[in-house]
């Protein structure tokens, strides 16, 4: 009865070890949280925040600009003019003084006026307003589509975060189990080691089958210390992955994935291809814009005098640029750019059968592991049964010690290899859906 009880125990430890119940794999929170903690996406959005300040930056170049300019000069010699004011009314001033019997005109010099001036100083605000600028629409419009270019680095990095965390999270788990399963062998172990003394206490057994089965124990604690050290560098992987101490998080998982064909989605790498091309096709039209004018209106508001006087004064203008010839240096440029956007088209093409050849082969490796896994359970079962019974007859005697450990480490082997093998068809599930987008990334 004691016997029936303690495989009844085993058999109870072992399927929760391999059996779940629930057929759904929810990675959304543990994903988002390693989102939340990555210190390199952090690092992306800071730069998407950055291209978001830069496109405000391109609206606001339709705005005026105020800007304040003075200038003060003293200067002495250089070029001068010489005016002969005297010279030319001495003779009518003398003349009406004479007529007039007075001195009401006095005489006066000649001028010498220099063109630098003197104790001088310029004063404005100037207030400047494009009117018609074509190359500013097109900087915005680049500002937006480099907005949606980080975006798409920013998803793609996602999704690539979302395949390691579950890769890390596969590791952890498959690396607890197989702790559990050296549990469970040094339990049957124990067993074995209390029947071995109840027979050679009886004579039927030796002690050097006991003695066998201790160094057998051995074994398995050094592979239990091992497991332990496995189970702990896992977690250290994951929590660099995740970004966080909290405590490892279980996640529901069928005993192995579906080999259902997903429903995916475009690639990153394409959106960001075409995404280029977009761009490129802009710096095509700025070139095709080549000859189109610039005009802006300018208006100065100041004062200017010497000997700091205050006389103010207003000047409006209209600025007009138009392009007429620069040897063909914007045909060479927009040139560059439909090659540039050939050379896209190129790798698209080239990069799309690259992720179709991806996503089929990350298929057929999938199902390949899943029905590798699935060989193990007929065995497995086999093996218990197996055990079963060598142990029945090894406590009736008639079988021996060697007969018990052989079946004790096909059950364990066989155990472990599952677990390998179920964590690489989940592992290939992963890439599988990192494959195909299938992954929904926020």
């Amino acid at each position: 009865m004691k016997n029936k009880e303690f495989f009844y125990l085993v058999a109870v430890l072992l399927n929760c070890i391999f059996a779940t119940s629930i057929q759904t794999q929810d990675f959304g929170p543990l994903v988002r949280l390693a989102w939340q903690n990555n210190d390199l996406l952090k690092s992306k959005n800071f730069q998407l925040e950055s291209a978001g300040h830069l496109l405000k930056e391109a609206r606001s170049l339709y705005g005026p600009t105020v800007s304040f300019g003075t200038q003060y000069t003293l200067a002495a010699g250089g070029r001068s003019i010489q005016f002969p004011v005297g010279d030319l009314l001495n003779p009518v001033y003398a003349t009406l003084n004479q007529i007039t019997a007075s001195n009401a005109f006095p005489q006066i010099d000649n001028v010498n006026e220099q063109f630098l001036p003197d104790n001088f100083y310029d004063a404005r605000f100037r207030i400047s307003q494009p009117v018609y600028y074509p190359d500013l629409a097109l900087n915005r419009q680049l500002k937006q589509e480099a907005i949606v270019l980080k975006q798409l680095e920013l998803k793609a990095f996602k999704r690539q975060i979302s395949k390691e965390v579950m890769h890390a999270y596969f590791q952890v788990e498959s690396s607890k189990k197989a702790i559990d399963i050296f549990r469970a062998a040094d339990t049957l172990l124990r067993e074995a080691s209390r029947t071995t003394q109840s027979l050679i206490r009886n004579g039927v057994a030796l002690p050097s089958a006991l003695s066998r089965i201790e160094t057998q124990m051995a074994s398995i604690t050094a592979q239990q210390i091992d497991a332990a050290s496995n189970h702990q560098n896992a977690l250290r992987y994951y929590t660099y992955i995740v970004g966080s101490n909290e405590t490892f998080a279980t996640i529901d998982l069928s005993d192995l994935p579906a080999t259902e064909e997903v429903i995916g989605h475009q690639r990153e790498e394409i959106d960001q291809i075409n995404q280029g091309i977009k761009m490129q096709n802009l710096a095509v039209q700025k070139e095709n814009q080549f000859y189109l004018p610039k005009v802006g209106l300018q208006l100065d508001l100041g004062s200017q005098a010497f000997d700091f006087g205050f006389e103010p004064y207003a000047i409006l203008g209209v600025n007009a640029e138009i392009n007429l010839f620069d040897s063909n240096r914007h045909k060479f440029r927009k040139a560059a750019a439909k090659a540039d956007i050939m050379a896209a088209e190129s790798q698209k093409e080239n990069v799309s059968e690259q992720i179709a050849l991806q996503s089929a082969v990350a298929r057929q490796n999938l199902i390949s592991a899943i029905d590798q896994a699935k060989t193990f359970q007929p065995r497995m079962a086999a093996t218990d049964k197996i055990y079963k019974e060598v142990f029945q007859k090894y406590k009736e005697g008639t079988a021996n010690y060697l007969e018990l450990l052989d079946a004790q480490t096909q059950v364990t082997q066989l155990k472990i290899q599952y677990v390998l093998s179920r964590q690489n068809a989940w592992m290939k599930w992963a890439d599988y859906m990192y494959a195909t987008a299938a992954f929904p990334i926020e």
